[in-house]
């Protein structure tokens, strides 16, 4: 993957920073972006001098600054160590454990390749340095590099802060999906609730019901046996016979021996009414009980569901992840011409504060030959801003509409044309500084002086040729060619030679120029057509669904709930 290079000032300083592809590797170059800036790592001259670098490169550039640090680290502990050697109160512990940037050095040098893929960040809601630590964040520790957020909470939203507290985004996010699980459960236990009241409502009214009919059944028997009494009485007073009488004795006998039968079954029913209530009561409180314990859970589930929702709210007004506080927070803890790397929206750029005002580098690749856009104004949580040039100030119109320096050529195409540069470069140094075969014959002196001074003559014009081709319009060479060291035998044949090999390098030199210059023109004219191309696809499907971008930007996303990776 390649990155092409763009020139800025910066501070009165000329800057070299790398730009962005389109989904590029944004912790990678964020970081590389920051220190570019300080000074403290510089491209390498064949990245320079080609415009544009490898992945590899800045790997490379990023993996000698994390050694450079590693060292000063190491040489400032063995000195505090040496200051503190005869301490009676130093640790043993502490004096023989190794210093952090020690102990994840290798981690870190492993970990930096990983970086053009993205990085995982799991930031909290307190202030803008308050990031879950992760051994990606090592690498910029060790690289001396902060990174700060701006999606900071207001303390004054007094529900949310209840519920944020100290949780990350991972937190929130299981806290939201734990509500989701919660409201399902809800529902089931609902309806087990009202399935249980419905027993008890059943169970009350079959006790109802029985307690009922034993009491239609003693007043039945209470009034058969007044009657009974009644009828007794009566015959007594009639005095009649004694066939009369001994009947009516034996029908007493009878009917007070039927009498007493009806007492005992009475008494039966009673004691089994009596056990039917008592298992009827138990199973009635058991159920309350159910019914209870059901909506104790509920209860529980609802403060849970609450909770959820409240940090829903929170997560989807603040999906572009910066609030306004978390800008109060940023010119706070930002100092002034300070350079850190900022995490918003799975991306990672460069920041920094200048006259009070928070910028952000434009990395874009689209502004590679825009030299007037340099930073963007960070003063908005809405997106609205305006952009800047390399000394902060609002550039002036252009006088006509037209591309600053052309097309933006691919990096990769950039990548591909630096090899075959640095090859011929190298080949042509390589022609510059290569000696003549010794002669066996007495001239061998005079023949290597020719060829030395040929050689001169080549490297001269190789370099006048280098200084044309990248933009020097006085391209003149002084060459020292020592007349002394001529031999004296050479005639004009031999300086004929001379001008006829000079000339010969010159046309080789125009020639791949010429070469190259036809490529470039050529990738710019694939690269505007494929432009063209792409904007006239974007102009279709916008034509096609005008209304499908309203309703994407006001629905959060899966990306948004589910993590920060990954740019």
């Amino acid at each position: 993957m390649a990155y092409q290079i763009k020139s800025i000032r910066y501070q009165n300083s000329p800057r070299k920073i790398l730009l962005q592809n389109i989904n590029g590797p944004c912790p990678l170059l964020a970081a590389a972006n920051a220190l570019l800036l300080r000074g403290v790592i510089t491209l390498s001259s064949e990245c320079v001098r080609n415009g544009v670098a490898s992945t590899d490169d800045v790997v490379n550039m990023l993996a000698n600054r994390a050694l450079i640090r590693s060292q000063q680290s190491s040489s400032t502990a063995s000195s505090l160590e040496k200051t503190d050697k005869d301490g009676d109160d130093k640790n043993d512990d502490e004096t023989n454990k190794p210093s952090n940037h020690e102990y994840h050095l290798n981690e870190v040098l492993s970990i930096l390749p990983t970086l053009q893929h993205g990085m995982d960040v799991n930031p909290q809601f307190t202030s803008p340095q308050s990031i879950e630590y992760t051994h990606n964040l090592a690498a910029f520790d060790l690289l001396g590099v902060e990174l700060v957020h701006g999606w900071v909470l207001d303390p004054q939203d007094l529900e949310t802060c209840a519920v944020v507290e100290m949780k990350s985004y991972n937190e929130l996010i299981e806290l939201v999906i734990g509500g989701d699980e919660r409201r399902r459960e809800v529902v089931r236990l609902e309806g087990w609730k009202v399935e249980k009241e419905d027993d008890l409502m059943r169970l009350v009214d079959s006790n109802n019901k029985g307690s009922k009919e034993g009491n239609d059944d003693s007043e039945v028997k209470s009034k058969n046996a007044v009657a009974d009494e009644t009828k007794v009485d009566s015959k007594a007073q009639t005095e009649k016979d004694e066939v009369v009488e001994k009947q009516t004795e034996t029908d007493e006998g009878v009917e007070v021996t039927s009498n007493d039968a009806d007492s005992e079954s009475s008494t039966s029913e009673q004691i089994n009414n009596q056990c039917q209530g008592t298992v009827s009561l138990d199973q009635q409180q058991a159920i309350e009980q159910e019914i209870a314990d059901i909506g104790l859970k509920i209860e529980h589930a609802s403060l849970q569901i609450s909770r959820a929702d409240v940090a829903n709210a929170f997560l989807t007004s603040t999906s572009h992840q910066l609030t306004y506080h978390g800008l109060e927070q940023l010119h706070a803890h930002i100092g002034e011409d300070a350079v850190h790397v900022f995490f918003r929206n799975n991306h990672f750029g460069t920041i920094t504060k200048h006259n009070g005002i928070l910028y952000l580098l434009a990395t874009d690749l689209g502004y590679a030959n825009t030299p007037e856009i340099v930073w963007e104004k960070l003063d908005s949580i809405d997106g609205n801003t305006e952009y800047v040039n390399e000394y902060f100030e609002k550039p002036s119109p252009r006088a006509e509409l037209a591309p600053a320096a052309g097309p933006t050529i691919d990096p990769a195409l950039l990548l591909a044309q630096r090899s075959q540069a640095e090859n011929d470069y190298q080949l042509a140094m390589a022609m510059s500084r290569g000696e003549a075969s010794v002669p066996t014959s007495s001239s061998q002196h005079a023949s290597t002086n020719a060829d030395e001074e040929e050689g001169k003559l080549i490297e001269a014009a190789k370099e006048m040729s280098l200084r044309t081709y990248h933009g020097e319009n006085d391209a003149t060479v002084a060459v020292d060619v020592d007349n002394s060291t001529l031999p004296s035998t050479s005639s004009s044949a031999q300086n004929s030679q001379l001008d006829s090999d000079h000339q010969m390098a010159l046309a080789f030199q125009r020639q791949e120029e010429q070469l190259n210059h036809e490529s470039e023109q050529l990738a710019r004219q694939l690269q505007a057509l494929d432009q063209q191309e792409v904007q006239m696809q974007r102009q279709r499907q916008q034509r096609n669904n005008p209304n499908r971008r309203r309703q994407q930007s006001g629905r959060p996303t899966e990306e948004t709930k589910a993590g920060c990776t990954i740019s």
